[in-house]
C-alpha cells in the first residue's frame, strides 16, 4: 500500500513540473518583418563558417542588451558563452531565428533576454509577450530536449519606466510560467539596477535604455553565480 501512496506521489510530483503551455490571450501578428535583422544573421554564419563554437555551449538569445554586451564571453570566461543577441529584437524575431542562432549550436544551455515586444507601435499585452516566450521555450524543449534555460527579467529602464506596472506584469507572468518547468530557472535583475524605488541612472547610457559598463557589471555578479552552477 505504501509503495502505492509513494508511486501516486511522484506521478504528481511529476505533473507539478510540466510546463503550462497554456496562452493567456489572442495571437499577436507583429506589424514588421520579423526577418529585418537578416544581416546581422548572416554576420553569425560568417563567423560560424570561420570557427564553429563547440557543441553543448551556453546560447545568449534576445534583444539589445545581449547585441550589445560584446565582451560577454570575456565577462563569463570560462563559461562557453554564445553570443547571439541581435539589433533591436523581439521574441517573434527570436523565434523566427531559432535554426539559426540556437538549435544549430547544439546548446548545453540556453539564456533570453528580449525586453522589446511591449514598446513597439502595435499595442501588445504582457500576457501576450508571456505567451511568446512560452512559444520560445517550447520550441527549445523540443529541440534541445536536454537543455536548460535560464530567462532573464525584462530590465527596468528609466525611458521606459512609465509603463513599470506593464513591465513587471509580463515578469510575474513569465516567471508564473517558469516555475512549471524543472528545467527552467528565472533570473531577476532588478535588485540590483534600482535606486530608491527607480532605475539607477548612473548604470545607463545616454539612452536611458541601453546600459554602461557598470550596469554590466551589475548583471554579471547576478548572471555568473547562477551559470557556474549549470
Amino acid at each position: 500500500m505504501k509503495r502505492y501512496i509513494y508511486f501516486l506521489a511522484f506521478i504528481a510530483f511529476l505533473g507539478c513540473h510540466k510546463p503550462n503551455y497554456t496562452l493567456l490571450d489572442a495571437p499577436w501578428e507583429p506589424d514588421y518583418a520579423v526577418d529585418r535583422f537578416e544581416a546581422a544573421i548572416k554576420v553569425f554564419e560568417k563567423q560560424d563558417a570561420e570557427k564553429m563554437p563547440a557543441p553543448g555551449g551556453i546560447v545568449f538569445t534576445g534583444s539589445s542588451s545581449f547585441t550589445k554586451w560584446q565582451s560577454a564571453a570575456q565577462d563569463l570566461a570560462p563559461l562557453p558563452i554564445i553570443n547571439r543577441g541581435f539589433g533591436g529584437s523581439t521574441l517573434p524575431e527570436v523565434i523566427h531565428y531559432a535554426d539559426r542562432t540556437i538549435f544549430k549550436y547544439k546548446p548545453r544551455v540556453v539564456v533570453i533576454y528580449c525586453e522589446n515586444d511591449m514598446f513597439g507601435k502595435k499595442t501588445k499585452t504582457p500576457e501576450q509577450v508571456r505567451d511568446a516566450y512560452v512559444t520560445l521555450t517550447k520550441m527549445i524543449h523540443e529541440n534541445e530536449p536536454q537543455a536548460k534555460i535560464y530567462g532573464i527579467s525584462l530590465k527596468p529602464s528609466p525611458s521606459r519606466w512609465n509603463r513599470k506596472d506593464e513591465t513587471l506584469k509580463a515578469n510575474k507572468l513569465i516567471r508564473d510560467f517558469i516555475r512549471t518547468d524543472k528545467k527552467h530557472e528565472y533570473i531577476d535583475v532588478w535588485p540590483v539596477m534600482l535606486k530608491d524605488g527607480r532605475p539607477d541612472g548612473s548604470i545607463f547610457l545616454k539612452d536611458s535604455l541601453h546600459m554602461n559598463e557598470e550596469g554590466y557589471r551589475r548583471w554579471i555578479k547576478v548572471i555568473k553565480p547562477v551559470l557556474d552552477q549549470a
